[in-house]
């Protein structure tokens, strides 16, 4: 994957997370999301070398939500924001 359109693709990732982060913060956990970012790494970043420090901070999103609780907006709120940052580092060592 060449560096123009890995960093499409990122950016789509974090916009999906931020919306997701956004719905979080309003109380409603957006499945449809949730979903698209693990389309996101499942086409084409999940097996891009340079993203290898992505796999850990989509996980952890992933096992917020995994088992209602109180604390389920306020953990995926923060998983979101250290997958925003994880992305914004590859971003940003891309080119």
């Amino acid at each position: 994957m060449d560096d123009l359109d890995l960093a499409r693709r990122l950016r789509l990732l974090y916009r999906t997370v931020q919306m997701l982060q956004s719905d979080l913060r309003q109380g409603h956990l957006n499945s449809k999301l949730l979903a698209e970012i693990e389309m996101r790494m499942e086409h084409g970043i999940a097996t891009e070398p340079r993203c290898a420090d992505l796999r850990g901070p989509v996980d952890a999103l992933r096992e917020s939500t995994l088992t209602p609780r109180v604390e389920l907006n306020a953990d995926t709120i923060r998983a979101c924001e250290k997958l925003k940052d994880a992305v914004e580092d590859v971003l940003s060592n891309i080119g």
